[in-house]
């Protein structure tokens, strides 16, 4: 009992307590639980053994405009777009529909024309119109034909009409005595006047119907042409469908009436693009002559069935992929290329995330629900750092960083840097008011690391609450056996 009280005192005293507790505290705080390392152990662990690890590099305002002046992925330099819809070459394989005109009827490729209708007997000359009756009552001459009676002569009842009345206007159709020449019923002779009847094929023969013959469609064949009646095999492959035109005319110039002919693509593999990916509807689009920009092709494969913050755009071209945001690519006109013959386009839905650790209000992968933020809005979206736990001036930012990038902070190569990329730990200092200036404008990027570390006097408070759980229970029962007729 004397010795329980012996200890008891020891404990008691302050002075010996504190001492105790420095002592436990240099010896046992690797023992305690904690978040992550301290700001001091990271910033050690950067270089061991003389290899670099990662490199800790301290924001300010240098840092920032470095990291702004970094080249981005850029569908534009990537690809040297010229700025030009792409020339449409015809493939083996292209569906082509030929057409061949001809100046005049009867050449190669149209009938010629038919023969003249036989005309009927009668007058040289046709009359104008049908003959009318006679609108005057007329007594026949017996003495202008021979052997008949009557007398001698006769005056007709109606006007004879005169050679200025058949060329003038009038409202009464001439009569002519039988034998002057003129038509019967006093019809206007023809040549003065164009007849109202059709004209025969002869006179319309110069102005007539002009069909062009349309072949059947057909395919490029392996050799790269196309078979043209009368001009053989001619080269389609590899021009365009002017240059076919001006193929075919050549060949047919000394054998068709002045041949004009047009090559339509009807069909084409070759000259069409793959949009595919999350768009509502996957499918191959052939390109048309004027061109067609990205984002063009991407509407009508329906557009992106996701966000448009979570939507890459994956261009592969001749074995170059690049990929780029949609929020780029449509706020930067210069990204919108026009798409060449055989490009696949991939929509590509990636979720872009942040991973926050250490003394924050939440530690967790959070989502950035934009296409770029800040580190004070991803620290904002963590809840903030801790007051009661966080070093203010312990708080990194982890990514793999391009060599070219690293070499412009003047910071060297981590010693096994995997395909060019160095690892890289900012750090911030939030006991400077300077510094929310500067993570405003510090671009977090997917998959970055966030953490915060804790303060130096979190770990003696954890300590102090470990030796209280300890000894707690310890001083309180000695105290109890003190005060009591029980033996302990």
């Amino acid at each position: 009992m004397k010795k329980c009280w012996y200890f008891v005192q020891i404990l008691m005293k302050p002075a010996a307590y504190l001492v105790c507790s420095i002592v436990l505290s240099l010896g046992g705080c690797s023992m305690l639980p904690t978040a992550g390392p301290a700001a001091s152990e990271i910033a050690d662990a950067g270089q061991s053994e003389g290899k670099v690890l990662f490199d800790v590099v301290e924001v300010d305002n240098h840092v920032i405009s470095t990291l702004r002046i970094q080249p981005k992925e850029s569908f534009h330099a990537r690809f040297a777009e010229g700025g030009n819809p792409p020339e449409l070459k015809i493939a083996v394989g292209d569906t082509l529909s030929v057409t061949i005109w001809e100046s005049a009827l009867g050449g190669l490729f149209n009938e010629a024309p038919p023969q003249p209708l036989p005309t009927r007997s009668g007058p040289a000359t046709e009359p104008l119109a049908p003959e009318s009756p006679r609108t005057t009552t007329e007594t026949p001459n017996q003495s202008l034909v021979p052997g008949s009676p009557g007398p001698a002569t006769q005056t007709p009842t109606g006007p004879v009409p005169g050679f200025e009345e058949l060329l003038g206007p009038s409202n009464q159709q001439p009569v002519a005595p039988p034998g002057t020449g003129l038509p019967p019923g006093g019809g206007v002779p023809s040549g003065n006047v164009r007849p109202s009847g059709p004209l025969s094929m002869e006179a319309t023969g110069a102005t007539g119907d002009r069909r062009g013959v349309t072949m059947p469609d057909q395919q490029v064949a392996p050799d790269g042409a196309i078979g043209v009646p009368y001009a053989g095999r001619v080269p389609a492959a590899g021009r365009t469908p002017a240059e076919v035109q001006q193929a075919i005319e050549a060949r047919l110039a000394r054998k068709a009436l002045q041949p004009q002919a047009l090559v339509i693509v009807e069909k084409s593999d070759a000259n069409a693009v793959t949009v595919a990916g999350e768009v509502v509807a996957g499918t191959r689009i052939r390109l048309s002559p004027g061109g067609d920009r990205l984002l063009q092709l991407i509407a009508d494969a329906g557009g992106a069935k996701a966000p448009v913050y979570e939507i890459f755009v994956r261009l592969s071209r001749n074995g170059i992929t690049a990929e780029i945001p949609l929020e780029r690519l449509v706020a930067d006109p210069g990204e919108n290329i026009y798409a060449q013959p055989g490009d696949i386009i991939t929509v590509v839905r990636v979720p872009q995330t942040f991973t926050v650790f250490g003394a924050t209000g939440r530690n967790a992968a959070i989502e950035f629900e934009a296409e770029n933020i800040s580190l004070s809005q991803a620290l904002a979206k963590s809840q903030g750092l801790r007051d009661d736990l966080a070093n203010p001036k312990g708080v990194f930012l982890f990514r793999y960083e391009p060599a070219s990038t690293v070499q412009a902070l003047d910071q060297p190569i981590a010693t096994r840097a995997p395909d060019g990329m160095s690892p890289i730990a900012y750090r911030f200092d939030f006991s400077d008011a300077n510094s929310y200036l500067i993570a405003d404008q510090f671009p977090v990027r997917d998959k970055d690391i966030i953490f915060v570390s804790d303060a130096g006097a979190v770990q003696v408070q954890k300590l102090f609450g470990l030796l209280s759980s300890v000894t707690g229970p310890v001083v309180t029962g000695l105290l109890v056996c003190r005060n009591s007729n029980v033996k302990c």
